[in-house]
Order: C-alpha cells, then structure tokens, then sequence
C-alpha cells in the first residue's frame, strides 16, 4: 500500500504543488511529447490525490472536480504516475481514494474522465464505461469519454 493525500489545493504546501506540477509536467509534456496547457485555472478549485514513494516524493497525482453545471458529477482528471513507480498499482490506488472520497459526497452519482484511448481498458476494469462514439484528440492524444455510477 503507498501513502496518499487528499488535499484541497489550498492544503498543498509550496513542495506539494511544485512537485504536482512537476510530475504532470514530466508525463504529459515530455514523455508523451504533447505540447499542451497542463496549468489551465482549474487547479485551485480542485483536490488533489498525492501518491508517495521513497523519502517522499511524489510518484503519482490525480485531481478532483465536482462539475460546476451539474452537483451530481465529480470528474477525475490529470491522472499521473512517474515512469520509474509504474506497474506498482499506484494508479488503482489513487483512483480508489478518489472513488471513496467522491462516494461520501453529498449527491454524487457519477464520476466521468476524458481518458487517454490506449487506457480504455484499465479504466474498464475499475468500473467506467465509454460513452463517446469515437475518440478525439486531446493536445495530440486519442481521447474517450469515460463515466462510472458512484
């Protein structure tokens, strides 16, 4: 089991986020070579899941959004694991702490995810099911709209 947080971005120490940021960074703009807006102003009004390996440091992120046209729906977005802590399940136990942190929200049915298309199966077997007829790109990346029932 690794250690996680749960914290609203306002609880994210200088470090925490940094590392945040980093991380992401390192995934989606380097490794996946996608030249994209990862700091797009919708971190402060999230909650972030920080997943810990060795001394600390970050290995996986995840953030939390309730939808602001629909109390009912949380998103799950931004869903990082660092290259070297792959194939550990950090990635199902972040999803877990999101899944049972959206579960005890006061109105929550639904979770959906914008998913990369090549994680369609791994999403699938934590319970999501696609509901976009065709994937789309996503800052170069094949994307599917993926929702699950609370």
């Amino acid at each position: 089991m690794t250690k996680t947080d749960l914290l609203h971005f306002e609880q994210l120490s200088k470090e925490q986020l940094y590392r945040v940021l980093q991380l992401r960074s390192d995934v989606f703009v380097l490794e996946q070579e996608s030249l994209y807006r990862d700091m797009d102003g919708q971190d402060s009004v999230a909650w972030h899941v920080l997943a810990y390996g060795d001394e600390d440091t970050v290995v996986g992120v995840l953030r939390i959004q309730n939808d602001p046209k629909d109390d009912s729906c949380y998103t799950i977005g931004r869903v990082a694991v660092s290259k070297a802590a792959r194939g550990r399940g950090i990635a199902v136990e972040l999803m877990g702490r999101a899944h049972d942190f959206i579960a005890k929200q006061v109105g929550a049915e639904s979770i959906e995810i914008s998913a990369q298309e090549h994680l369609q199966k791994f999403y699938n077997n934590l319970g999501y099911v696609t509901v976009s007829d065709e994937p789309y790109d996503d800052a170069g990346i094949p994307h599917l709209d993926m929702i699950r029932a609370v």
